[in-house]
């Protein structure tokens, strides 16, 4: 087991290393073959290891005097699930990029420079691995840090104005919420004299709020919730299959593992304020998102805030078990799984309208299911699913979730279970609007692209399939992970 734990942390990290010195071409093939043998380590690992929780602690820092070892690794289901995402969603993304980041692509040609994004997105797969396993809070923010870096230069790829200034502003908001995190280690370990996830419950209420609150901060800056959440939208200067992995299973998904992590590790120590405070900071961000749908003309965009308020949801799912709701927390982590293939599909789908018309803009498109009927497919499959219509996998998440919420009780738990359904009515009505006009309405004079378009090359094509079978079965993959979960 030791070797299949350094293998997966290592093996995307060094394929990072070796992918920056080769050519276009070869670095593509590389970073193909290095992802699909970390997906079947993880998956190897995670079959290996369940329903059990393994971890060992390897070795520590000599400046640091501890009881026990610092570093290592851990799996159990929490992150086994997390790994199943990091790594396949990875695998698709990296196939996807192989096409995609070509001259033929109308939206953004690329010409050259596919060896430093490959190094880029390998050691971004790698850093959430990374997270995925750590055993500890201060591994975890090292392996945090190093995402806000990757994100940095993945926002930053194209080097033009917009996208320099969107890495930047990544850069600056995320890693202010990594102060928080750092705070909230000093506390942790001044008190305790341990950086273990139980450690929070052997602090003070008062300090154990203080630092729940500090990491709940950090968390909510990594994951793009209000008030930190401007930072997502103009991250959309990326290339789209670096959109997709940022929002399906990397960064902004770091953040709510990190509260995931932490409530399942220290939940009977926390209190029902600990868990009112998350949920209400969810519904706020829920309908802020929400909101701002109405506003947008670039699909990418639209997607991103999309992005805000399904993370809200889970958020809010992890909240309610604070609140004394088992269900509630499944239903969160199985919405991470469930959002995260529905997620990716919808970004690709948008990518290959860009990579054949050249725009993303709603105005500037209709029709396009003519020409484009796999893509068109592959849209509202991932309208289906993230809207949570049977029997795609959100509503799955999703059902979990409003159960829980009913199952709180009173007046608050019927307010919540309210706003989650009205979430789902109102993303449900504005996507198929969407997709409706984009696909299925007539072909606009204003963009004569949309006459001449027509389905992606393999690899893209490729994505798009696995993702559609994904956004079905899913669920049923997960449920068992997600069953011995709290």
């Amino acid at each position: 087991m030791l070797i299949l734990f350094i293998i997966l942390a290592l093996l995307p990290i060094v394929g990072a290393l070796v992918a920056v010195f080769l050519s276009d071409k070869i670095s593509d093939r590389w970073a193909i073959i290095i992802v699909a043998l970390t997906v079947l380590t993880a998956l190897l690992l995670i079959f290996k290891s369940f329903p059990d929780k393994i971890e060992n602690l390897l070795f520590v820092l000599p400046w640091i005097n501890l009881p026990t070892k610092l570093f290592g690794y851990l799996i159990d289901p929490l992150s086994s699930l997390m790994l199943l995402v990091i790594t396949i969603i990875g695998f698709l993304v990296i196939l996807y990029s192989t096409e995609y980041l070509s001259p033929r692509n109308k939206d953004h040609p690329v010409t050259n420079g596919k060896n430093r994004y490959n190094f880029w997105m390998l050691l971004f797969i790698g850093s959430m691995v990374g997270i995925a396993i750590s055993p500890n809070l201060l591994q975890l923010f090292i392996f945090w840090e190093m995402t806000t870096l990757c994100s940095w230069a993945l926002i930053s790829y194209n080097r033009q104005d917009a996208a320099l200034k969107a890495g930047y502003k990544a850069l600056l908001m995320t890693y202010f919420g990594g102060i928080f995190f750092m705070i909230a280690l000093v506390i942790l370990f001044v008190n305790t004299k341990s950086f273990e996830f139980p450690a929070l419950g052997n602090l003070t209420p008062a300090l154990r709020t203080t630092v729940f609150i500090l990491l709940a901060i950090a968390a909510w800056a990594k994951a793009a919730q209000v008030p930190f959440y401007t930072w997502l939208p103009d991250a959309m200067e990326a290339p789209t299959p670096v959109s997709a992995y940022l929002h399906a299973a990397a960064m902004v998904k770091a953040g709510v593992y990190l509260l995931a992590r932490v409530i399942l590790s220290s939940y009977p120590a926390l209190t029902f304020g600990n868990g009112l405070v998350i949920a209400i900071m969810a519904l706020v961000t829920m309908f802020v998102g929400v909101f701002l749908y109405f506003f947008q003309d670039d699909l990418k965009r639209l997607l991103a805030f999309s992005t805000i308020v399904q993370l809200a949801l889970i958020l809010f799912g992890i909240s309610l078990g604070i609140m004394g709701s088992p269900v509630g927390f499944r239903g969160g982590v199985l919405h991470i799984a469930c959002h995260s293939v529905a997620k990716g599909l919808l970004f690709l789908s948008v990518g290959a309208i860009a990579y054949a018309s050249g725009t993303k803009s709603i105005s500037s498109l209709g029709g396009l299911a003519r020409n484009m009927p796999l893509t068109a497919a592959a849209f509202m499959v991932g309208v289906f699913s993230l809207t949570g219509i049977p029997p795609f996998s959100c509503f799955f998440s999703k059902f979990f979730i409003f159960t829980a919420a009913l199952n709180i009780g009173g007046v608050t738990g019927t307010l919540f279970a309210v706003l989650v359904i009205l979430e789902s009515l109102i993303c449900f009505g504005w996507f198929l609007w969407i997709g409706h006009k984009i696909f299925f309405g007539e072909p606009l004079a204003l963009n004569p692209q949309n006459h001449i378009v027509k389905d992606t090359p393999f690899a893209m094509s490729a994505s798009l399939i696995i993702l559609m079978i994904l956004c079905l079965i899913i669920p049923w993959v997960t449920m068992p992970i997600v069953n011995r979960i709290m």
